[in-house]
């Protein structure tokens, strides 16, 4: 599957809660609605925006089979369409789009539950390469590199997904604002706080081998909301 996540802000004359109120109520069942070729919906309401970064009130995931599906099948129809604009335009003020690539490196024991808010503590962080590294260099090291440190050495990962990010017709690979978008899902603030690493020397070879792809990093803490689950089609 193919994702799309949207970095979004609220309009400045409502606040968060209004905001995250008129998302969860009253544009997911439209989405579901309007939106047929989703396979995957996650709502993450933000909780706690790092020192320093962009302002986000909401971060939206929409995976589908392919990127035709994103593109030219969005919509049920012109109407949902119409719909769905409308309404987006009651809450949202702005939303930066990527195109990505999921690659789930740790799944859950138990699948979040559909609806509801999920009970861990995620972390949504995007990344930046280091200078001097290519857009490619920096997922080979991230995908092949980090990615058996990451799982020996934090053993309270409950949860990791490396969203690669890809340019579009309209971006270059070496212009991209970020070049992945990480998800890590802990069971509760002091597991993260407790059971990020394994060890002192656990630490050292994670914060070393970040030093060598990650020019910059950041992290989001967000309430999941996983709203759809559907089994990707056979494409064979």
């Amino acid at each position: 599957m193919v994702k799309m996540i949207f970095f979004c802000r609220r309009r400045p004359d409502i606040t968060h809660a209004a905001y995250a109120e008129m998302v969860l109520r009253d544009h997911v069942p439209l989405a579901l609605r309007h939106h047929p070729t989703m396979r995957e919906y996650v709502v993450n309401i933000v909780e706690h925006t790092p020192s320093g970064e962009p302002e986000l009130d909401s971060i939206a995931e929409l995976s589908f089979d392919s990127w035709d599906d994103y593109r030219e099948r969005l919509y049920d129809s012109p109407e949902g369409e119409r719909i769905i604009g409308r309404d987006v335009a009651r809450f949202m003020g702005g939303a930066a789009a990527y195109a990505t690539r999921a690659v789930v490196h740790r799944e859950l024991a138990q699948p979040a539950p559909l609806g509801a808010r999920h009970g861990v503590l995620k972390m949504i962080c995007p990344i930046r390469r280091q200078p001097g590294l290519s857009h490619a260099q920096f997922v080979d090291h991230w995908l092949e590199r980090h990615r058996p440190l990451a799982l020996r050495h934090h053993p309270g990962l409950l949860r990791y997904v490396a969203n690669v990010v890809e340019p579009t017709g309209e971006t270059d690979a070496e212009e991209l604002e970020w070049d992945g978008i990480s998800e890590l899902y802990f069971s509760s603030l002091e597991s993260l706080r407790t059971d990020m690493f394994d060890s002192a020397s656990g630490e050292a070879i994670i914060r070393e081998d970040i030093g060598r792809f990650i020019g910059h990093t950041c992290a989001y803490l967000v309430s999941e909301y996983v709203q759809l689950r559907r089994e990707p089609v056979d494409q064979s």
